[in-house]
């Protein structure tokens, strides 16, 4: 072998050992934090921000820059008692400054730069150093772990995978004892070789999108076909799983369901514990707050705000008190009563991005609250999307899986009928197809103007 090739070689091996260790350390250290006192997880915290803080408005100029036009005093930051001094920052600010808050002096070999689409659609580019993403698996395995899970555990994948341009159905990860199954081949006549592709390979976990899992899920029970075999779990991420989510996966696919929260912006990750579906969020991760609309924190129990983090894992582009567009409420304060963990957590996450419609006099009403969306509604189609730019007016785009006739498009209104004295008024317009997002993702919300850019 040549001396190139033997180089090659060595930077493969040594890039594979990176990530390996890395995603070890995340695994480990996630594990460890469950076993927090709330006065570690409050001093972990108070050094970390206090670190960050400082390091930020040191060394990279958005920061810099940020923190002296608000006068913060960055000498006397202390921790989490102070965050409500330091202005919050949003996916604009990632879009308008994003070459300013990285790190400079930073050679372009130790970054990885990727672009979050979130909830809301809306594209920005980050950077990072790169095993980041390695280490996030490991926190990610150690959530999932809470409900059996161990790496190496056989896992099919239904998240939005386009696999050679579109031209394969599933391809199988032997690394990671892996299969995945392309989301946009999910179809009455495709499912029958996605049932034998998932019999064959007998996996313990789905590994999903809800609005996928949701597809497959109606397709089988209008085909009347079921998989030969339960799964250990179903592991949703990337989206908010709804109830009726639940009930369906449960009755389908005959598992528990497991959820976790996340996002590429890399500041926040929690997910249910073994016993509640509450969202306990890892403090080695990052810092959670939830703001009212003036930005001002809330910390009553089951008050909506919207979930703002500090992440302690990118130091290349650190993103510190990051607005999400993403909405929950606390739980009760003191330790899980299922688990006994002392993690921040939230009773809920009402709506990812824009998953909401809004009401007639602006109250923003959370898809978590629609209760029309059952086994009448999926028998008759694929897809939906609600198209809404006034309050209290929207339009709910279906993709049908039947003929619509008159009888069945007057059920559908009538099963959302209840909306309209809670102020919507809806419309019913089918049409030949919803496009997924970029990464396979269904957006359930959007306005005309977005829909009209693609």
């Amino acid at each position: 072998m040549s001396q190139s090739g033997l180089l090659r070689r060595l930077t493969r091996y040594l890039g594979v050992f990176h990530k390996r260790r890395l995603f070890r350390q995340g695994l480990r250290e996630s594990t460890a934090a469950d076993g927090w006192t709330a006065a570690e997880i409050r001093a972990y915290h108070d050094r970390r921000l206090t670190e960050l803080v400082r390091d930020a408005a040191a060394h990279i100029p958005f920061y810099r820059d940020l923190y002296a036009r608000a006068g913060v005093a960055v000498e006397r930051f202390r921790g989490v008692a102070d965050l409500p001094r330091l202005p919050t920052i949003s996916k604009a600010d990632l879009l308008a400054h994003g070459p300013q808050m990285i790190r400079p002096g930073v050679r372009e070999l130790r970054m990885v730069r990727h672009t979050t689409g979130g909830s809301t659609g809306t594209i920005a580019t980050l950077a990072s150093q790169r095993g980041i993403m390695s280490y996030e698996s490991g926190c990610i395995v150690a959530l999932w772990s809470r409900i059996g899970f161990r790496p190496g555990d056989r896992i099919v994948t239904l998240r939005g995978a386009l696999i050679e341009g579109g031209r394969k159905l599933s391809e199988y990860d032997r690394g990671e004892n892996r299969l995945t199954i392309s989301t946009y081949h999910l179809r009455d006549d495709t499912v029958g070789e996605i049932v034998r592709l998932i019999d064959d390979y007998r996996p313990q976990w789905l590994h999903v999108y809800p609005s996928a899992l949701t597809l497959l899920a109606n397709i089988l029970q209008r085909t009347g076909r079921r998989l030969a075999a339960s799964p250990r779990g179903i592991l949703c991420g990337s989206e908010a799983v709804y109830p009726w989510q639940i009930e369906l996966f449960r009755a389908v696919f005959g598992c528990r369901v497991y959820s976790h929260y996340g996002h590429g912006e890399l500041a926040l990750l929690g997910g249910w514990c073994e016993g509640a579906m509450t969202f306990h969020f890892l403090p080695n991760h990052g810092y959670l707050e939830l703001l009212d609309e003036q930005q001002q924190p809330i910390t009553a129990a089951d008050q909506t705000g919207e979930l703002t983090g500090t992440g302690y894992l990118n130091w290349v582009m650190p993103l510190i008190r990051y607005r999400t567009a993403d909405y929950g409420a606390w739980d009760a304060p003191g330790p899980c009563p299922a688990c006994g963990r002392e993690h921040q957590r939230l009773a809920r996450i009402d709506g990812r991005g824009q998953e909401y419609l809004v009401l007639r006099d602006g109250t923003r009403f959370p898809l978590t609250n629609i209760n029309a969306l059952h086994g009448m509604f999926f028998s008759y189609i694929y897809r939906f999307q609600f198209v809404q730019d006034v309050p209290g007016r929207a339009t709910l785009r279906v993709v049908p899986a039947v003929e619509l006739t008159p009888p069945r498009i007057a059920q559908i209104r009538a099963a959302f009928a209840y909306l309209g004295p809670l102020g919507l008024e809806l419309d019913i317009q089918p049409v030949p197809d919803i496009p997924l997002t970029l990464r396979g993702k269904q957006r359930i919300v959007v306005t005309s103007q977005e829909l009209a850019g693609g």
